[in-house]
């Protein structure tokens, strides 16, 4: 799953979150699951995408919400709005909508579910309502004319003869269509209609009813796999875009379109039955992915796949089920497992199908770790066929449906005359993990970067012995002292998780406060350079000549117009084709803010050319908070002067329009306008007359310009000292806990 690179400031953060930097700053020291900053140029910078999955877990208070906003909406979906990260980036990771949020869409869909159910189950309603979520995503004229009919039996035949893309499988499942209640399924059709699909986005809705499925169905091991484990699984084998990927058993296919998210594109999969078959094929469709699926089991000689050989193998398989009772047919490449546990028939599936030099990862239960019998025999077989590169042990409670713990199985296939692997690496990250809602278990984004940069580390290191010196929760045996253990592979029996976490902890405060304190020197080193040049520059202007300087009136050297009345507009969102619309609240530290813009379409725009800002212009406020301006600059051209705003448009040559913005936002201004303000309602407003009377002083144009540079120097110290005293509260929220060791 790919990531944005790391671009966003804290103050960025907060900006796009419409809260305040001491907010962001609070969310940070008090959540040990938000998103870890990457240093650069001295700089904490954030990953977008992680930032707006973390920001979709906390909900507005109904006393925060903002035009548009409805009860229920999250920081995410703010975030999100604008511009802070693209929807279609982070859809596939994005938190799934509690049960509980009867609001908008969701109110309409569990609306539709309860009418649904008075004739079929819950899961029965849910894969009708993904029929049709498919049927409008993929083909609007069929769904159109489906809307259109009046009649259930030319709308059931017309569902009855529905397929999927390039499958001969009916879309619409024959025991809805065939149930009497087919007033219920029209008008269920017909809610379903009404919903807005693309303000609230497919994959969005797709992803809350897949949960609440799988919530529903469970299974050993878990139907769904969590989106953190899907991350690591990926992320650890880092397939290419040229690779051939598989999964033999791909459940609701969320291992397969995490792989298409990151560029493969010859992906293929295997389901063990026809409801696996069709979530796959509705959650690879509703994430704009595609994938050859068959339906079939674990064996190996009998499956659509049987000779095929790919370059990464990647599941998430039932565990312990029944295998035929003819399994001992097939050539297994190590030995035929026992009927009753499959656990070992997937491991060695996963080799199969793997071409020389080709990974794996595949979910298993603990107990394949050290389980006895036929299943010692055929793991000491792997080991010392070179086969297992690495186990990690994961915390218990990752699934929803069950609290078995699980470990990551990493196999390879040697290339012919590459000899076995001295070493197999163990991971114990039994201690990792947070919980979340429901009780379950989530494994962190940092957490995730540290077991995947933990393996890459150690299958890229020279000297591998020596990696537990480096890496103390992970260890690398060598397979003597694995054989002493008769083949064991349980983590713990290597790794120390005591000391290995607390080793692990003091390796990254210390890295951390290191990192800090340089970052500290640097802005240190920038803010003395930065007082230096304004002591340097404020004394040249003190010696400057006091002659050229001059009182006018704003009105002689601008054009002052005030903005339209009520202006039909979307609220906090950017379309392509609409114009921005500056309101007061873009209005920030003397320029015009890109967050939370409104915008009009090309028709309004159309009729209110008469508010079209130029570079150069100011705006400011006429209604409301007062003593706010903000300069047009290049890329605010063509904007669109919005209601409660007023456009001063500098036509004089004596003046600077970057010095004009400097005096208006002056305490001197402020407080005039502060004093000439109306108060006949309760908000202060003022008019374009009374701001004709402002008085400026005026000094040569080379003055201007050098106050300009000077103030605009001040504002760069001002930001590096935001910049220090948030990496000094980073700093002393990291040197506390250790203060606390014994």
């Amino acid at each position: 799953m790919s990531e944005r690179s790391p671009s966003l400031t804290l103050t960025d953060v907060a900006n796009l979150a419409g809260v305040g930097v001491s907010a962001a700053s609070n969310w940070r020291k008090r959540h040990a699951d938000f998103p870890s900053p990457t240093m650069t140029g001295g700089q904490e910078l954030f990953a977008p995408d992680e930032i707006a999955r973390w920001l979709s877990q906390r909900k507005i208070a109904r006393n925060g919400l903002r035009a548009g906003e409805a009860p229920g909406a999250t920081y995410g979906d703010r975030f999100i709005r604008n511009g802070g990260a693209s929807l279609a980036s982070v859809q596939a990771e994005m938190p799934r909508v509690p049960e509980e949020e009867r609001s908008g869409w969701t109110s309409q869909l569990w609306r539709i579910v309860d009418l649904l159910r008075s004739n079929l189950d819950h899961v029965a309603a849910l894969d009708f309502i993904m029929a049709m979520l498919y049927l409008r995503t993929t083909d609007t004229g069929l769904w159109r004319a489906v809307t259109e009919q009046h009649s259930w039996d030319v709308i059931g035949q017309m569902l009855r003869n529905t397929r999927f893309r390039h499958y001969d499988t009916p879309l619409f499942p024959a025991m809805a269509l065939d149930l009497y209640g087919q007033s219920q399924l029209t008008e269920a059709i017909e809610l379903f209609d009404d919903i807005n699909l693309e303000k609230v986005g497919s994959a969005v809705m797709f992803d809350a009813l897949l949960e609440n499925i799988n919530r529903d169905l469970g299974r050993h091991g878990g139907h769904f796999t969590p989106s953190s484990v899907v991350k690591c699984m990926i992320e650890i084998l880092n397939p290419q875009n040229a690779y051939a990927l598989y999964d033999p058993s791909c459940g609701s296919g969320e291992l397969l379109v995490a792989a298409a998210q990151r560029g493969v594109k010859s992906l293929f999969g295997q389901a063990i039955n026809g409801r696996s078959f069709r979530m796959s094929l509705l959650n690879l469709s509703m994430h704009g992915s595609e994938a050859q699926l068959r339906v079939g089991g674990p064996e190996i000689m009998r499956t659509e796949f049987a000779a095929e050989q790919f370059d990464v193998v990647v599941s998430n398989p039932p565990f312990n089920n029944t295998l035929p009772d003819d399994i001992q047919q097939d050539g297994w490449p190590f030995r035929a497992p026992s009927k009753s546990a499959a656990n070992f028939a997937w491991l060695q599936l996963a080799v199969h199908h793997l071409k020389p030099g080709g990974r794996a990862a595949i979910l298993m239960p603990n107990g394949t770790l050290f389980a006895g019998g036929l299943s010692a025999e055929i793991r000491r077989s792997m080991i010392e066929a070179g086969t297992v590169e690495a186990i990690i042990s994961f915390p218990a409670g990752l699934f929803a449906a069950t609290g078995i713990s699980v470990s990551l199985w990493l196999l390879r296939r040697p290339k012919s005359g590459d000899s076995a692997p001295p070493e197999i690496l163990f991971v114990d990250a039994t201690s990792m993990g947070a919980t979340g809602e429901r009780a379950q278990r989530l494994l962190r984004d940092n957490e995730v970067a540290e077991i995947v940069q933990v393996y890459r580390d150690w299958r890229t290191g020279s000297q591998p012995s020596n990696f537990e010196n480096s890496f103390t929760f992970a260890r690398s045996v060598g397979l003597d002292e694995i054989r002493q253990n008769d083949y064991d592979l349980q983590p713990r029996r290597y790794v120390h998780e005591e000391t290995a976490v607390r080793a692990s902890i003091a390796k990254l405060r210390s890295t951390n406060l290191i990192s800090l304190q340089r970052e500290l020197d640097k802005l240190s080193e920038r803010a003395r350079h930065a007082r230096h040049e304004v002591g340097a520059r404020l004394a040249a202007l003190h010696h400057s000549s006091a002659a050229g300087w001059h009182n006018v009136s704003l009105g002689d050297i601008c054009d002052i117009h005030s903005g339209p009345g009520t202006v039909d507009r979307k609220r906090g969102l950017t379309t392509q084709g609409w114009t921005p619309l500056v309101l007061p609240r873009n209005i920030k530290r003397g320029y015009l803010s890109h967050n939370e813009l409104d915008t009009i379409g090309p028709d309004v725009a159309a009729k209110l050319g008469n508010y079209v800002l130029r570079a150069g212009d100011i705006v400011c406020v006429r209604s409301g908070t007062l003593g706010r301006h903000g300069l047009v600059r290049k890329a605010e051209h063509g904007w669109i002067l919005g209601p409660s705003c007023m456009r001063l448009r500098p036509f004089s040559h004596e003046v600077h329009s970057n010095y004009l913005v400097h005096y208006l936002n002056s305490p001197d201004a402020r407080n005039w306008i502060a004093a000439k303000s109306g108060h006949s309602t309760v908000i202060p407003h003022i008019s374009a007359a009374t701001m004709r009377e402002l008085v400026i002083p005026l000094p040569a144009l080379k003055v201007q310009q050098e106050i300009v540079d000077l103030m605009d120097l001040i504002d760069v110290n001002l930001e590096q000292h935001e910049l220090a005293v948030s990496a000094i509260q980073s700093f002393r929220d990291l040197i506390f806990p250790s203060l606390m060791q014994p």
